[in-house]
């Protein structure tokens, strides 16, 4: 009961994950982001790992990054979306789990891309109107190593079981400091 509890207090909390003010260099901004923004890092790599142990290989990936864009353009013509930053620590928290419960990897695996839209959604809010496009091409193409990088880890951890414990400690820790910071 206690860990149900927490962990649906981790889906309802609502911290402010948006890093606007990207106007002065959109591209170097959008290329920086996936890098500094800690939720789009661990999700990035996060989902590239899964998708190498769940044997999906890059449909996985492209699915999220294909799903991130939409959801950016979302972000872009619409602003935010109540429930925003909660799918976002979501996200984290799957991967998590996904790596922690190898029984449940595929189907959770399968869902990363749902998530992905929620994190387009914010890098589509965070973008001013003026440097929508620029700022997209770079988080999208940084993104997409992000997802490669993750693929290769991943490839090396089907061989190592408690590599990918720890790596699931890992997200479950990021996703601790993402909701502290």
């Amino acid at each position: 009961m206690k860990k149900t509890l927490a962990f649906a207090l981790l889906l309802i909390a609502v911290p402010a994950f948006a890093h606007p003010g990207h106007d002065s260099n959109p591209l170097q901004d959008g290329l920086l982001h996936p890098l500094t923004g800690l939720d789009h890092l661990l999700m990035l790599l996060g989902t590239g790992v899964l998708a190498a142990l769940t044997g999906r290989t890059l449909a996985l990936p492209l699915a999220t990054l294909a799903a991130m864009f939409g959801g950016a353009l979302m972000g872009h013509l619409f602003g935010g979306v109540i429930g925003m930053e909660s799918m976002i620590i979501g996200s984290l928290l799957v991967a998590a789990a996904a790596l922690l419960l190898p029984s449940r990897q595929v189907l959770l695996a399968l869902v990363m891309p749902v998530f992905a839209l929620f994190h387009g959604w914010a890098h589509g809010v965070e973008a001013s109107p003026g440097a929508f496009w620029v700022f997209s091409a770079g988080f999208v193409a940084v993104s997409g190593l992000l997802l490669l990088a993750g693929y290769g880890a991943g490839r090396l951890l089907r061989r190592h079981p408690g590599l990918q414990k720890a790596c699931g400690g890992g997200l479950l820790a990021g996703a601790a400091l993402v909701l502290a910071g």
